[in-house]
């Protein structure tokens, strides 16, 4: 559900809308419609809490870090439905130059004070040590310079005792989200650029991307000595699929539908469980736990 003026959408449908339809050949005002979509966020939130264990209520007030705000919907969404006390950030110019000044309109009309996201980046987060009970980022790390750092930043304000989740996606997998196309697995930047042009698609964006894989993602975390790794999201992926539980976000409709098919075919069982047994999962839903100081 789109709750934002008619006004505000057809500012995020020229930013976002337009960018994404020239990159992803998806229609500008679906893809506008799906990053101010109500719906999205409960869903993430479901997922969040569902993971580390919480139920939303259990959350109420606590300090909630997103990493990543977009044009501030999870913000907006989780203090007027939820209760959390959830604060963005988002870097204004750089990346889409307007999103960090839409997202202060959309938490204008949300009523929510501007200042419930600031204008910082994840490499260098703008708070104290052990600041925040809870961390969310969605489809972020993956546009971050040094998404390593990010990470470190995202433990270092994070409380013992807290629950993080980042959501992003595996270049180890068979799909591409943000161009809406078949994937490769592993392909380097190079080659990934030759591969999007294949598929009369601009290769400039592609350069922009960190292509992160669920290997090296955990060579990451196996760095952190008092974490608890819940998942990296391959229980999710499994039930996903074999369900064909997979919303209509983006151009994930183009899997559903091929999934569909798989079905048919009846090998849509041994195809789950090869990817996921190869690390082909997708996205990477990495949620953790810090320890507190006693274990």
């Amino acid at each position: 559900m789109v709750r934002i003026s008619n006004e505000l959408l057809e500012k995020i449908i020229i930013n976002y809308g337009s960018f994404f339809n020239n990159i992803s050949k998806l229609p500008a005002e679906k893809c506008a419609h799906d990053v101010v979509d109500e719906d999205k966020v409960h869903d993430q939130v479901h997922l969040l809490c569902s993971l580390l264990g919480y139920t939303p209520d259990a959350l109420k007030g606590k300090m909630v870090l997103e990493i990543g705000s977009g044009f501030g919907l999870f913000v907006a969404v989780t203090r007027r439905d939820y209760g959390w006390n959830t604060i963005g950030i988002e870097p204004a110019g750089e990346g889409f130059d307007s999103s960090y000044i839409l997202a202060h309109e959309v938490l204008r009309e949300y009523n929510i004070p501007e200042d419930a996201i600031k204008n910082a980046t994840g490499e260098n987060l703008p708070f104290n040590n052990e600041s925040f009970d809870f961390i969310f980022s969605s489809t972020v790390l993956e546009h971050t310079n040094n998404p390593e750092l990010v990470l470190r930043e995202a433990h270092r304000v994070l409380k013992p005792g807290g629950g993080m989740q980042f959501v992003f996606p595996n270049y180890a997998s068979f799909f591409e989200g943000h161009y809406a196309i078949p994937w490769i697995p592993y392909m380097g930047t190079k080659l990934g650029s030759l591969w999007v042009r294949l598929w009369n698609r601009d290769p400039a964006f592609i350069k922009t991307l960190q292509l992160l894989t669920y290997r090296q993602i955990k060579t990451w975390m196996q760095k952190f000595s008092d974490v608890d790794v819940i998942t990296y999201g391959k229980e999710v992926f499994i039930k996903r699929m074999l369900s064909i539980d997979i919303k209509d976000w983006a151009g994930l409709g183009k899997i559903k539908r091929l999934l569909v098919i798989i079905k048919k075919l009846r090998i849509l069982r041994f195809v789950t469980f090869l990817m996921a047994a190869a690390g082909s999962f997708e996205p990477i839903i990495l949620t953790v736990k810090k320890q507190r100081p006693n274990g």
